[in-house]
This record gives C-alpha cells, sequence and structure tokens, in this order.
C-alpha cells in the first residue's frame, strides 16, 4: 500500500513527505523543459486550444496539423506516433524521463481501441528505444471543449477493454487512473446514491494489477455555486461523509497489495486541501514513499 509522491506544480506535501520526482508539463506547446532530478512529462491532454506555433513544433507537419478548431487530434495516424515520439526525445534534450503520461485519442476518427493501440505501438518502440527504463502511462480521460467525439478512453468499461487489448499485444503501457475524472465520466460523485458510487468504484478493481499510477483531486464550489475542477479537498468533493468513507475504503482496499505506484495530486488550490487530501489517505493506512 505504497504510493509514490510527485511534486505537482507549486503544491507542498506535509513535512514528513518529501517527493523526489517532479511533473513536467509538455503539452504541444511547449518548447523546452528544465529539469534537474527524476521527472514525469504530462503531455498534451487536449482539454482546449493550443497554438501549436512553437519553434520546435516547426519540425513536426502531422502534429502541428492534427487538430480541430485548435484542438489537438491525439493519435491521428502512424506517422503522428512517430513524430510524437521524436517530439518527447527532441524537448528532452538527452535526459531520460521516469515516466511519461500520454492520453487517449478521440472517437470521431479513431474507430476503437485497438486502432488505438496499432498506432500508439509505433511510439511506444521508439520511446523504449531511446529510454528503455521509461514507464508510459495512459490516464483516462473525461472533459473537452473538443466537437464531434469523445474520449476513446473515459469510463471503467474503456479502461478494461484497454487493458484487456494491452495484455494481447504484450505492450509495455500500463494506466494512470485519474478517479476525480472516471467519476466525471459517471456524472460526478455528488449526483451519484452512495450504493452506485461503491459499484462503480467495485468494478475497477480488476484494473489494480495495470495501475501504475493514481490521479487524486478534489472540486469545491466557487460563491455562485458553480463546481470548480483541482480545487478543494475530498469534503468538498463528495459534499457527503457517507461517500467520501465509501471512496476511501475502496481506495485503501485497491492499493493493499505489494505494488509500488506514482501518486499525482492535480490540486490547484492551496497546500491545505493537499494536506486534507493526504491526511484522509493516511488514516486509512495508505503510506508514501
Amino acid at each position: 500500500m505504497i504510493l509514490i509522491p510527485v511534486k505537482y506544480h507549486t503544491r507542498n506535501y506535509p513535512p514528513h513527505i518529501n517527493p523526489k520526482i517532479d511533473e513536467i508539463a509538455a503539452h504541444l506547446d511547449v518548447s523546452k523543459i528544465s529539469v534537474t532530478r527524476n521527472f514525469s512529462l504530462h503531455t498534451e491532454y487536449s482539454y482546449g486550444k493550443r497554438e501549436l506555433n512553437s519553434e520546435l513544433l516547426k519540425a513536426f507537419p502531422g502534429l502541428k496539423n492534427a487538430h480541430k478548431e485548435g484542438v489537438p487530434q491525439l493519435w491521428y495516424t502512424e506517422h503522428w506516433a512517430i513524430e510524437f515520439a521524436d517530439f518527447i526525445k527532441l524537448l528532452c534534450n538527452g535526459k531520460k524521463p521516469t515516466i511519461i503520461e500520454i492520453h487517449p485519442p478521440f472517437s470521431d476518427y479513431i474507430n476503437n481501441i485497438d486502432h488505438f493501440l496499432i498506432i500508439y505501438q509505433k511510439f511506444e518502440e521508439s520511446i523504449l528505444s531511446y529510454s528503455p527504463m521509461t514507464k508510459i502511462l495512459i490516464e483516462n480521460r473525461s472533459g473537452s471543449i473538443y466537437k464531434g467525439g469523445k474520449f476513446l478512453v473515459s469510463r471503467g468499461q474503456d479502461l478494461r477493454n484497454l487493458c484487456d487489448n494491452i495484455s494481447a499485444k504484450n505492450l509495455k503501457l500500463r494506466i494512470a487512473l485519474d478517479i476525480p475524472q472516471l467519476l466525471t465520466a459517471y456524472g460526478g460523485p455528488v449526483g451519484l446514491e452512495p450504493e452506485a458510487l461503491s459499484n462503480i468504484l467495485k468494478r475497477q478493481n480488476i484494473l489494480q494489477s495495470m495501475t501504475d499510477c493514481i490521479h487524486l483531486w478534489g472540486k469545491k464550489r466557487n460563491e455562485s455555486g458553480r463546481i470548480i475542477s483541482h480545487s478543494g479537498d475530498l469534503n468538498t468533493y463528495f459534499e457527503n461523509q457517507k461517500k467520501k468513507e465509501i471512496f476511501l475504503e475502496w481506495i485503501a482496499n485497491f492499493l493493499q497489495d505489494n505494488q509500488s505506484r506514482y501518486f499525482v495530486p492535480e490540486v490547484n488550490s492551496s497546500d491545505a486541501d493537499l494536506n486534507s487530501i493526504i491526511n484522509d489517505l493516511e488514516r486509512k493506512e495508505v503510506k508514501f514513499a
């Protein structure tokens, strides 16, 4: 039940937790990175529009031209996947990332998981020839301004199908399970009855052996009542103590094996909110390396 903490932006963990790996933005508008220790690249996630006009991107017309109204279309072709690997290598400038987090394509140009993985395989071959020890993780996604398609990996069944296909193709790809995005795909925890929440979470237990990273963050309402993502803690996220405890019991059980996993707390609001989430996890005897 060990989580390896990743330093997320400027957020500070409690004093007894000392992260030794940094999350580094590596979306398609990034033209250089600065790293001094182990790092995890958070690559393009296609939430909104990009400029797609950096000097670095000029060398990669396949990446530059694959978009709809400025929103990048990930994994558009096998050529796109090869260019994406070369883009990352150039961005790293000889440094070897500990982790590369990627994100799924949209359903209007990629038909199914098998289609996606045929394209993705070109990327994996290229990256692992450059840096054999790098972990490549795919994060489930829910939410974008993109029009005409939805993310191919969003709900639990999508993740389970993905894992089956990864195993069948003997790929190295593993899962970065973003729990709030998973629940968003089902309408979010506030609108779910406790039993429904419990059932959704328990259905993901089959993902345990393929999950190498956990993303966790909160949501909270602003003064007008609008829910703001990546803000608040688990209290403001669930708005219900029973649901929060259902979640904490589930994640403690999910982590109850001999596998260490990375932990990315995507909390933008405050150190206090991050510390509240950490305290809740530690109360359930989750340990941080």
